[in-house]
Formats: structure tokens, C-alpha cells, sequence
């Protein structure tokens, strides 16, 4: 239930997530605060009586439990800074949310994740050098992180998922709010590949000064950024800026020096950020060799040519050592001749090997 009391103390203070914290280490916990005293609550916000005043007048149950019935009914999850599923990552920022909506499955933190922003009027050079990165760092298994917007966001999401990879879209708006409203289509397919996520609450409209504060979402929820087009006075070059404020390396991809929408991208350059031009300099950045990106494809191939029963056993057997047929079976909670059948068929097809009183490995070809 703290969760729900933590996700109330977000909407309240939506823009003041100092003094939601500040509050968190006063009072204990969210529900505390919800059930302070109203004295005690003026007496810890007196320099800001409006959000007390806030606070107070917004501790309705029933409103609470009107939000929580929304939640459930549109199918968001609302992770507070708190949660297990928290990124990690976005931690690190300087101004975390207190609290994230997420529509679709949000990736675990042990994934690489990039974020690719950039023009939302690209050029056709912009659109084809876009598509073709992030495709390949979807074949890499690398989730792409970017904002849904016309142009260089769009693109990056269709090329991750059209490379068969996952992606995350920071939203202005809620979650269940599609801006710009062409992108519906291309809104449902990144929630069945990957997530919408936003800090606004379900409903909130898209609105200009929304998005600068969903910027700092984009580099933190990212261990690199790479800019792909960007005008002089891009909002895009905000992005890149609040990325390297918090830490993130910026990278970008040169443009045509006679193009107005090159100019942002080009002064990155010149003040230092390193220049990328193919998909491997990425994952090479990201400790990613060429030949681990091989094995990865690979290994996804190999997969996609297993039943489930098959890739589940499959996924038992180590890349670097040996095990037996009764492990595999404890592991999984299955009978001993299932697993034996699957194992046998697994090795006919030439995927695994059996090893004198030693067990099963992965054939080396696909290890």
C-alpha cells in the first residue's frame, strides 16, 4: 500500500520531487504524510505554504482510490524511486522522479541501453542513417531510449523494432496520452516492444513545458546518448547537455556541413563529443566486440529455431562448462526422461554435445 500513498506524494508534487524527498525523510514513509498532522505538515513546508496546502486539501481516499482503479483499468504500473523495477540508472540523475508510469514491460537493469534523439524535420540522410544503427543494436540485443516525437525519435524506434529489438519511449504526456497523435500505431507497437514511460500521470496532456523536464528522463534512463541531426537551437541539444551533466557520454553522427540541420550536431563535434558512423562503434563503446555481437545473433537465431520446451532446457546449459542431465532436471522441477528427451533432440540437431560421464555443453559453433 505504500506504493499507492508514494505514487499520491508524486501527483501532488509532480515538479517538486526535493521536497517530496525531504518530506519521505521527515515523515518516514508516504502514508505518514498522507495521515500527518495538518500542523505538522505546515511546519515542514512553511517556506512553501502552497504545497502544504496542496498536500492537505488533495488527502482524499476516495481520490486515491480513484487513481488506483485507473491504473488498473488502463494497465499502467507506477514504480516509485523505491521500487525493485526502478531503473537504477535513472538514480543517478540529478533530479530523479519520485515515481514513473510504464505501459508495456519495462526491460530489466542488466540490458545496454542508448538513447538516439535527434531532428524532428530529419532529412532523408537523417531518416536512412537512423534506421540503419538502431536496427542493428536491435539485432545486438541494445535497447534504444528515445522521446516518440516526429522525425529522428520516430525512426529510432521503428528501426530497433524492425531489427527485432526492444525500446523505451519518454513520454510528455501520460502514458495513455498519444502525442503527436499519428503515432498511435507506432505507440502500440513499442508497448508490445518494450514501454511507454512518463512521470506525468495518466491524462496529463502533452504541453511545451513538458518536455525539457522529459528530456532529463531520456539521458538518465540511458548509458550513452548518440545525436542524429540537430539544428542550431535544437531541443534536442538540451537533451545532449543534460546527458553530460549527469554523466552520460554524448556521441554523434556528422552532417552535411552545408545543412542548417546539421549545425547542432556539427558544434557537438567541435566542442569534443566523439563521432560515431556505424552501429559498431556503438556496442564497441558499450564493451561490445564485433565477434560478441556475432554470437548474439547467433545465439537469437538459434533460439528462434528451438520449441519452447527445447529453449528452455537449452537456456540450462552454461556457455563455458558442463551439466548434467539430472541438474538441468532440479533446475527446471521436470521429470528426469522429459528432460533426457528434450537433450537428446537438442543434440541430434547438432545444438549441444555429450561429454564422456561429464554432461552436456553448447556445440563451440553457437556457444
Amino acid at each position: 500500500m505504500e506504493e499507492y500513498y508514494l505514487m499520491w506524494l508524486a501527483r501532488i508534487l509532480l515538479s517538486q520531487s526535493k521536497h517530496a524527498f525531504a518530506l519521505l525523510g521527515r515523515f518516514g514513509s508516504a502514508e505518514a504524510i498522507f495521515h500527518a498532522d495538518v500542523t505538522q505538515l505546515q511546519q515542514a513546508l512553511a517556506h512553501t505554504p502552497k504545497l502544504a496546502h496542496a498536500l492537505i486539501s488533495n488527502r482524499i481516499p476516495a481520490l486515491l482510490d480513484e487513481w488506483i482503479a485507473e491504473l488498473e483499468e488502463k494497465d499502467i504500473c507506477f514504480y516509485s524511486y523505491f521500487h525493485p523495477r526502478y531503473p537504477s540508472l535513472l538514480k543517478e540523475i540529478y533530479d530523479p522522479p519520485l515515481g514513473i508510469y510504464v505501459k508495456g514491460d519495462l526491460p530489466e537493469d542488466d540490458k545496454n541501453t542508448v538513447g538516439v534523439i535527434g531532428a524532428r524535420n530529419c532529412s532523408a540522410y537523417g531518416a536512412s542513417v537512423t534506421h540503419r544503427i538502431t536496427k542493428e543494436l536491435g539485432n545486438a540485443n541494445v535497447i534504444v531510449v528515445s522521446g516518440m516525437a516526429r522525425g529522428i525519435d520516430s525512426i529510432a524506434h521503428c528501426g530497433v523494432m524492425d531489427g527485432d529489438g526492444r525500446t523505451i519511449a519518454v513520454l510528455g504526456s501520460g502514458v495513455d496520452v498519444c502525442y503527436p497523435t499519428e503515432n498511435q500505431n507506432l505507440m502500440e507497437r513499442i508497448i508490445q516492444h518494450g514501454c511507454v514511460l512518463s512521470e506525468y500521470p495518466p491524462g496529463t496532456p502533452a504541453l511545451p513545458y513538458h518536455f525539457p523536464a522529459r528530456n532529463r528522463i531520456i539521458s538518465g534512463l540511458s548509458k550513452m546518448i548518440v545525436v542524429i541531426e540537430a539544428g542550431k537551437r535544437s531541443g534536442t541539444l538540451i537533451t545532449a547537455d543534460l546527458a553530460l551533466e549527469n554523466g552520460r557520454d554524448v556521441f554523434v553522427v556528422p552532417g552535411n556541413v552545408t545543412s542548417k540541420l546539421s549545425e547542432g550536431t556539427n558544434n557537438l563535434i567541435k566542442q569534443g563529443c566523439p563521432i560515431i558512423t556505424e552501429s559498431d562503434d556503438i556496442l564497441l563503446e558499450l564493451g561490445i566486440s564485433y565477434r560478441e555481437n556475432e554470437k548474439i545473433q547467433l545465439y537469437q537465431k538459434v533460439l528462434e529455431s528451438l520449441s519452447p520446451e527445447e529453449q528452455i532446457v537449452y537456456a540450462q546449459i552454461p556457455v563455458d562448462c558442463s551439466i548434467t542431465a539430472e541438474e538441468i532436471a532440479r533446475q527446471l522441477q521436470k521429470d528426469i526422461r522429459e528432460v533426457q528427451y528434450i537433450l537428446s533432440l537438442l543434440e541430434i540437431s547438432g545444438h549441444i554435445r555429450k561429454l564422456q560421464q561429464a554432461g552436456y555443453i553448447r556445440c563451440s559453433h553457437i556457444s
